[in-house]
């Protein structure tokens, strides 16, 4: 199943947010760091005591919520997988001990139940419906009983979504998005058949929702 997106869309983003001579990237870094190690710090405290060996971000870009987690839980392995070979070459720059790969996510090159935390940051609501909830799926299927799946995405009711997306117009730079509430995203983590489920609220402006596998 083929994901569709604008060309080079995020080729394109992705080599200029690694590049120092453009200000709004270089503000939009530092503002990505803020909000990664708070996701960091919530999927942590979500796994707990649970001992953890492998992480895996898919729709990586620059994987810096990985990079947080990873120091956060200790993990010896990391994956790093996007379908933007330009967000592969950064992520490799960035942690060169990453196992990286250009992937679909709707086809994971990992097998089933390997990974002990699994989770996105700003991917799915760039789809329909239908396919995020495609890609929720495989990211469950190679995360192991007893494992997390974490996913981040725009927060439809926040102020951030109501007044500074829309501001932009068609010049909003991370291409179509379709925001959730709380109450659908909870919904989902439901539909997909996992356990412990919790919706954060980050920076008042995105949702982190956490749920565990269950361990049948």
């Amino acid at each position: 199943m083929p994901i569709q997106s604008p060309p080079d869309l995020w080729d394109t983003f992705w080599a200029e947010h690694a590049s120092p001579s453009n200000l709004f990237h270089r503000l939009l870094w530092l503002v990505r760091f803020l909000f990664s190690s708070a996701y960091a710090q919530k999927m942590a405290q979500f796994v707990g005591n649970h001992p953890i060996s492998s992480l895996l971000e898919v729709g990586c870009g620059s994987a810096r919520t990985l990079h947080y987690l990873e120091h956060r839980l200790g993990a010896k392995k990391c994956f790093a997988f996007d379908l933007s070979p330009q967000a592969i070459k950064l992520t490799h720059t960035l942690s060169p001990h990453f196992h990286t790969a250009v992937a679909n996510v709707l086809a994971l090159p990992l097998p089933a139940e390997s990974m002990d935390v699994s989770f996105s940051i700003g991917l799915i609501e760039h789809f329909s419906r239908e396919t995020a909830h495609a890609m929720m799926c495989e990211k469950v299927r190679v995360t192991r009983k007893g494992g997390v799946v974490a996913v981040m995405v725009p927060w439809k009711s926040s102020i951030y979504n109501l007044l500074v997306r829309r501001a932009f117009g068609k010049y909003w730079p991370f291409g179509d998005e379709y925001p959730f509430r709380r109450k659908e995203l909870a919904e989902l983590l439901q539909v997909l058949g996992l356990q412990e489920i919790t919706v954060f609220v980050i920076h008042g402006s995105t949702l982190l929702g956490i749920g565990r596998k269950p361990n049948l």
